[in-house]
């Protein structure tokens, strides 16, 4: 894959979450704003979270179905020119249910950057080592927006407290930001397929049943545990810490930090892509402690320890199912990958609707949202015990792989 093209996929990847992230601080402050004192802003906050995610599980496998039969680059230049658009009405447009029609049209055209992107470089791949770093690249892309989101979102909130008018700055910047995403999408991305579609396609590999939709599955699962946790967080330092914008920005944004760092020593050249499996019960077994310790962090110090674990843990897992979901996809990879985003995506809009609903619903434990997604997650390391075994059969002879392009 020619390295502009690559840093095209990067840069979309980079402004579609930074989007996302710039709403997650600015929501709750956003929402008190606009309906008034005494409003359900929990309720509300799940939802609107949950409804961009929606959108993702809905759009997400039709986008990669199409990709399949169709250019990949058109595909992913709609996704982003129509992120552009549904992010200025969503600027422009002060009400309440404009915000949930911006936030659900975002999700929609977002389901056709990611999924489409890990395609367009699954395409490429001359060998699995180097498609688990792009793969991770990707992700670090995508994390590295979400550091940057909450950080410029939680600027703007407390600009708001303070008085400034300022309601619509914040997603007038990520529509400015996903301009550029397109148009170095249009300018980088070769309109030609890469040179292995002449070739015969490969053939999906045999799999053990039931596999795919168990790696589906666990995506959902941890996908889930970070949409709980990331309103929980949100409405928990918000309403039980009396953190304000900026701090809860901070704390966005060490997460975002501790999983470009734990992604980068997991997905190194030294480290082989296929050993990764090994990784995936420990992941989840270090998902479930930490989101079981969070109702009990009133130290800030504790809460931004628990937070790391949680962002190492939650940050080599989603890559990792996916690297792993596209070894066995062969042909299909847009349809596969867009499976997998839809499945990350329904269970993210569920965690985050659960983190709303739930949060001071038991007045005695106010954190049962936590509670909650800790025991989802030792389902999924429950589900996963036999995974890595399974996972072996995909992995070829020492003697046919190929040899790792740097």
């Amino acid at each position: 894959m020619p390295r502009k093209a690559l840093a095209a996929l990067l840069l979309a990847t980079f402004t579609v979450s930074l989007a996302y992230g710039i709403a997650l601080p600015v929501l709750p402050f956003l929402l008190e704003r606009r309906l008034g004192p005494g409003a359900d802003v929990a309720w509300h906050t799940g939802l609107l979270t949950g409804t961009y995610t929606l959108a993702l599980f809905l759009f997400a496998p039709l986008w990669g179905r199409v990709s399949d039969h169709r250019q990949r680059r058109a595909i992913i230049l709609i996704g982003m020119i129509g992120f552009t658009v549904s992010l200025l009405l969503f600027a422009f447009i002060d009400s309440l249910v404009a915000l949930y029609l911006g936030r659900f049209l975002t999700g929609a055209f977002s389901a056709a950057v990611i999924p489409v992107s890990l395609a367009l470089i699954s395409d490429w791949a001359p060998d699995d080592d180097w498609r688990a770093r792009r793969f991770a690249w990707l992700s670090i892309a995508g994390v590295a927006g979400f550091l940057l989101g909450p950080t410029i979102g939680g600027g703007v909130a407390q600009m708001w407290s303070a008085g400034m008018p300022l309601s619509g700055f914040p997603f007038l910047f990520a529509a400015v930001a996903a301009a550029i995403g397109s148009a170095a999408v249009w300018l980088a991305i070769p309109a030609a397929p890469p040179p292995s579609a002449y070739q015969a396609p490969p053939q999906a590999p045999r799999v053990a049943p039931g596999l795919v939709s168990r790696l589906l599955v666990l995506g959902a699962i941890v996908a889930g545990g970070i949409g709980t946790f990331e309103v929980s967080l949100a409405l928990q330092a918000q309403q039980r810490l009396g953190l304000g914008p900026a701090e809860i920005g901070l704390m966005f944004t060490e997460c975002s930090l501790v999983m470009v760092v734990a992604q980068a020593v997991v997905f190194n050249p030294w480290f082989p892509a296929h050993a990764t499996r090994s990784l995936i019960v420990p992941g989840f077994g270090a998902l479930a402690l930490a989101l079981a310790l969070m109702p009990w962090m009133d130290d800030r110090t504790l809460l931004f320890v628990a937070v790391g674990l949680i962002a190492a843990s939650a940050g080599i897992l989603s890559p990792i199912l996916a690297f792993w979901v596209s070894l066995t996809a062969g042909p299909a990879q847009g349809s596969k990958l867009g499976r997998q985003s839809a499945a990350s995506s329904l269970g993210q809009a569920i965690g985050s609707a659960i983190g709303g609903l739930l949060f001071g619903l038991i007045p005695i434990f106010p954190d049962i949202a936590f509670l909650a997604a800790a025991i989802a997650a030792l389902v999924g390391g429950s589900l996963a015990l036999r995974v890595p075994m399974l996972l072996a059969a995909l992995v070829p002879p020492p003697s046919k792989r190929q040899r790792l392009v740097r």
